[in-house]
């Protein structure tokens, strides 16, 4: 175990010659360079792809042109000896002009320093109409989704933001999936989140997040974990000295209310922030389910239709401090507390019978389902930086636990076939599976500028999960009046896992061509054992995980973007519980703790076009995903009972195309089509060897328009196609939502009115088939649901940028 600890070294070693290689000495270019950095004025962050023109100050004959870097950097080099004029331009900004360049033989470098870009407001019928970020912006390696942009986003989550996006889909129950698939990483500013997935991504109110970033692709410095890749969730922070807020409270028929409050304060040395936030929701719906089950001679069909409804609710407090020591260290810490809750009421009428007919039955069936937790978390974070530009170290710990129980009760009630309760004892039953599991988690990165514009990073990277589980059922004995526990549902398992990582990267610049690779090691120990039954299941093993990524500009406009990673997909911890776990009386759950991770090679290749008032992108990319967990069900007719189960059955592949385009049509009107293609094909890996495969396709339209009011208006319009699975086919649904926005008081406050699914057309259906089981399953949820929600900004937290005048600068 330890030689394999120390294994990843060969990665430092394979890419540290860059460290020590001496800086070449330089030559006096034959012409001029001019360089600078260009930078937002209020906020002073870097403007990545602003365009930089250079002009001959005779006859304004365009010189040469490029874009900015991601840290708003550029260089424009081989000019010849004269006078010129800069303009530097990104959308939204007014346009800058520097004149009284000058290149000549003393005198053929110029720095322009730190060139400030000031939001850009047009005044039309005496109204203040801002220009924003684009809804979408597209970097090196990933999508940044600028939430703002979304007004219908105000008394949503997170969740409600990524179905508008690209890449994304979001079931009726609010699972989301990217790239067609469920396995993904969430991170919160940088870090782990307490929960997992599409739960922590519900607890997230929409109005506190800056923006989202779709990271498909991620280099060698993230956790490969995810087939599909990482959502990064980056929240809000006033930058602004001094006390600022927000406060939000959110209505909507049907029993959904939310609130939450946002404080921040800040001096020239300290920063603090803390808010609260609850919510709790209410989704009715309804569920039809035909199973039919196959036989030698008989055929059991179990028909249900029922009403239902999940809720969602909880509550968190957090609170954290930045602080620098010194002008070029800080230190942050943080914390946070709650509570999260996810319930199921579940009241349907059944009919069993078989064919030929033998039996026939009746029964209300009634299943409510509560899962509660309480989480936490601790994290400190210290970040130096070093005396040369882009050199800093930064270190980081992590830790975080929860505790709570999933419990379930059951009851079967005898009817005759009009639904009228008959004499007879009903069925009940009980189950819960408890326990808490605590992550711990450290990180140690480096980086070093290198060469002229390349830099090399290298870290270490350290995390424990550990987890302990009961789970037991109870049936009811109506002669003794007691619950009796059953024995072979009862289980205690502990679950352990430990992942050393050390990555290493290197980037270099050359002109408008940037690259840059890495390369992770990682070695995992896990332990699963159940302790009354002693079984074991051990995984000891060592991964590596190269990264590639390449990016080009051509002239100032056109951007090529190419990547490739390995990732991995571990098996979550229900698919690995080695025990026989309660359904329903028609059906269990088996976990199998040897199931392999999955293991991805992920191909991407981009092109963005930067237009006056828009952009347009494509991109296209290949997944290969070997060792698939597949999710099975088989009839045992001896038992009379369908199983579920969890194998690596299958391989499959998706080869995609996305595009998107953004365009301000005028100045009332914003237009935000994009559209994602994809063939999907899954390979049996059985002896039976059969290949399905599908073409999908989804498609998002969000049109804007600005009133000179301080009015704005939106519709949301969305389709999905239907898509195969590995036993089957789900079909594909479309929905519309509409928004209306009031900003009121210089837009410290604002009114948002939504109506979601307006022409209650989303639902949920899909088929499974084999040899001996046949599922059909459709469901609906609440349309036409209405949502009233009020914003307040306290002084004007993250207000939009009010009006400013260009601006021209003698040299």
């Amino acid at each position: 175990m330890i030689k394999r600890i120390y294994q990843p070294f060969i990665l430092i070693l394979f890419l540290s010659p860059a460290i020590f290689a001496g800086k070449a000495k330089s030559e006096l270019p034959k012409k001029g360079v001019i360089r600078g950095e260009v930078r937002e004025s209020r906020e002073s962050v870097p403007v990545e792809y602003a365009n930089v023109v250079l002009y001959d100050l005779q006859d304004s004959t365009m010189i040469t042109g490029g874009i900015t870097g991601p840290e708003g950097n550029f260089v424009l080099e081989h000019i010849p000896h004269g006078e010129y004029y800069i303009t530097i331009h990104f959308i939204g900004f007014k346009k800058e002009s520097i004149r009284g360049l000058k290149i000549s033989g003393d005198n053929h470098r110029i720095d322009l320093g730190t060139i400030r870009l000031h939001p850009d407001a047009v005044d039309l019928d005496a109204a203040s109409i801002v220009a924003e970020k684009m809804s979408i912006e597209y970097k090196l390696d990933r999508k940044v989704v600028n939430v703002d942009k979304d007004i219908s986003s105000a008394g949503s989550s997170a969740v409600e933001v990524l179905e508008k996006i690209p890449s994304v889909r979001v079931d009726i129950e609010g699972n989301v999936s990217l790239r067609g698939s469920s396995s993904f990483t969430v991170l919160i500013d940088g870090k782990p989140s307490v929960l997992e997935g599409s739960d922590a991504l519900q607890q997230i109110p929409a109005h506190t997040i800056e923006n989202i970033e779709i990271i498909t692709n991620p280099s060698a410095k993230y956790d490969p974990d995810g087939t599909s890749g990482i959502i990064n969730v980056k929240l809000k922070k006033d930058k602004l000295r001094g006390f600022s807020g927000l406060a939000e409270a959110s209505a909507g028929t049907g029993d959904k209310y939310s609130s939450d409050v946002y404080l921040n304060y800040q001096n020239s040395k300290m920063a603090f922030f803390g808010s609260v936030r609850w919510n709790d929701r209410r989704y009715p719906g309804n569920q039809l389910t035909v199973r039919e089950t196959y036989g030698e001679d008989t055929t059991w069909i179990r028909r249900s239709e029922s009403e239902r409804a999940w809720m969602r609710s909880g509550w968190n407090a957090e609170a954290g401090m930045d602080y620098s020591i010194t002008d070029r260290s800080t230190i942050s810490v943080g914390g946070k507390y709650g509570n999260y809750s996810f319930g199921m009421d579940n009241f349907g009428k059944v009919h069993e019978y078989t064919l030929p007919s033998s039996s026939s039955v009746f029964f209300r069936d009634e299943n409510i389902m509560r899962w509660n937790r309480d989480y936490y978390s601790l994290n400190a974070n210290f970040r130096h930086a070093f005396l040369r530009e882009g050199h800093n170290l930064n270190i980081m710990a992590f830790y975080s636990g929860r505790d709570g129980t999933q419990e379930q009760d059951k009851k079967e009630i005898p009817t005759d076939p009009y639904w009228n309760v008959v004499e007879g004892d009903p069925l009940m039953l009980r189950s819960a599976e408890e326990g808490p599991s605590t992550h711990y988690r450290m990180e140690a990165d480096y980086v070093r500028p290198i060469l002229e514009k390349g830099k090399f990073e290298a870290g270490y990277h350290f995390r424990i999960n550990n987890r302990n589980e009961r789970y037991f059922l109870e049936n009811y004995d109506f002669d003794q009046g007691t619950w009796t526990e059953d024995e072979k549902y009862s289980k205690n398992t502990d679950f352990t896992r430990n992942i050393h990582a050390l990555y290493g990267m290197f980037s270099h610049e050359i002109k408008d061509f940037e690259y840059q690779f890495g390369l992770r090691g990682e070695y995992t120990y896990r332990d699963i054992s159940t302790s009354n039954t002693g079984e074991t299941a051990v995984v000891d093993r060592f991964d590596y995980f190269p990264t590639v990524h390449f990016s080009r500009s051509l002239k100032e406009k056109n951007h090529f973007m190419a990547s490739y990673s390995r990732r991995i997909n571990r098996p979550r911890g229900w698919y690995l519980e080695p025990f026989e776990t309660y359904v329903d009386e028609g059906s269990r759950r088996i976990g199998n703790p040897g199931l392999l991770p999955e293991y991805t090679n992920s191909f991407e290749l981009g092109y963005l076009r930067t237009l006056p008032e828009g952009n347009v992108s494509l991109e296209t990319y290949y997944r290969l995903t070997k060792n698939k967990i597949t999710s099975i069900q088989y009839f045992d007719e001896s038992a009379g009972l369908i199983y579920r189960t969890y194998d690596n059955l299958n391989n499959d592949q998706a080869l995609g195309f996305e595009s998107a385009a953004q365009y301000d049509v005028a100045r009332w009107l914003d237009i935000n089509l994009s559209a994602t293609w994809y063939h999907y094909q899954i390979e049996d890996r059985t002896e039976a060897g059969e290949i399905r495969s599908s073409n999908n396709w989804d498609g998002r339209l969000i049109t804007t328009f600005k009133l000179p009011t301080s009015t704005r208006f939106q519709v949301n319009l969305a389709y999905d196609s239907p898509t195969v699975t590995a036993q089957g086919r789900s079909e594909g649904s479309w929905y519309t939502d509409v928004t209306v926005r009031q900003d009121l008081f210089d837009k410290n406050l604002s009114a948002t009115l939504k109506i979601s699914d307006i022409f209650a057309s989303r639902s949920r259906e899909s088929y499974t088939q084999t040899s001996d089981l046949y599922i059909y399953e459709y469901r609906d949820r609440e349309s036409r649901v209405l949502t009233l929600t009020i914003s307040y900004r306290l002084n004007n937290f993250k207000k939009e940028p009010g009006n400013f005048e260009g601006e021209t600068i003698e040299m």
